[in-house]
């Protein structure tokens, strides 16, 4: 009986997310980005009919010129035109480029008093730290692990539009030892790993994305390597965590509750000891560094 209960509750459950779900608006695919998506699936890419899609956004002609002639690829000579760029970048690391000006597009408020630039700012060092990392991840692609570090959180700008007191939630989340998703839900009957896969799932982005996003909080999959999750799934939540505690302490702040709970279980499932880690922030303090440099 207390089983059939436990269920009961469940489907309950799942139905409230449900409704909630419905009331949130989750940005379409933007219409630059599903015609490069449509593009590189075919069997024969027309990179010619690429750039001429790049070209005819600014933004994205400027993204892509300022990527290739970042110290990244540390060409000797500057990027000057957008082909030029194309060919240095590849087709992979073009789609990342755009999902990430896509997103910062769609998911930017129309209240002007409302300032997400914290939160792409830390969405940026997450993808350049998270690629990072993956150069010593066996099983782990750098656009993959680029694509997940900027998306990981999408889920938040679209709460915060939605619930007004939806930053409180994050404040209490930080502090609490309670996982991030559970305040989430006893407070607005989702959570941002929810929205974030509906979002990355809508965007027509890999499914290892989708159930890496879907999943990056829930840190007992990197134990119990006896579930369904795959592997991919549980490196790409242990190195969501460790760059976090990277970005941390590159900004001088304190870790979050998070990385104090789970840290060394991340580090043990990565095979990270304490040398690895000191090479690694040296590394990642020299990228971030760049960033800022390059943000003026």
């Amino acid at each position: 009986m207390q089983m059939l209960n436990k269920a009961v509750n469940t489907e309950v459950a799942a139905e409230s997310v449900s409704d909630i779900l419905k009331t949130i608006f989750i940005p379409p695919c933007p219409v630059v980005v599903a015609a490069l998506l449509d593009e590189a699936r075919r069997p024969e890419v027309d990179f010619n009919k690429i750039i001429r899609l790049i070209t005819g956004d600014l933004g994205l002609a400027a993204s892509m010129m300022k990527t290739a002639n970042s110290p990244i690829f540390a060409l000797r000579n500057k990027v000057e035109t957008v082909q030029t760029a194309a060919a240095v970048l590849g087709l992979k690391n073009i789609l990342c480029i755009v999902n990430g000006l896509a997103l910062k597009r769609s998911l930017s408020p129309d209240d002007v008093s409302v300032s997400m630039e914290r939160f792409w700012e830390r969405s940026n060092y997450h993808a350049t730290v998270s690629t990072r990392l993956a150069r010593r991840v066996p099983g782990i692609t750098r656009e993959d692990a680029y694509t997940f570090g900027l998306f990981h959180d999408c889920g938040i700008p679209i709460l915060m539009q939605r619930f007004a007191d939806y930053k409180e939630t994050l404040l209490l989340a930080n502090r609490s030892a309670r996982a991030v998703w559970e305040v989430e839900t006893e407070r607005h009957g989702t959570d941002h790993v929810a929205v974030g896969a509906m979002l990355a799932h809508n965007w027509h982005l890999p499914e290892l994305i989708v159930k890496a996003i879907r999943m990056h909080h829930n840190f007992e999959i990197l134990a119990d390597t006896s579930s369904s999750v795959s592997d991919e799934v549980r490196a790409l939540t242990a190195i969501s965590l460790l760059a976090d505690h990277l970005i941390a302490r590159f900004l001088d702040v304190p870790d979050e509750a998070e990385w104090m709970a789970h840290g060394a279980a991340a580090l043990n499932y990565l095979n990270f000891d304490e040398e690895e880690l000191a090479e690694l922030q040296c590394d990642v303090e020299e990228d971030l560094n760049a960033i800022r440099l390059d943000r003026g």
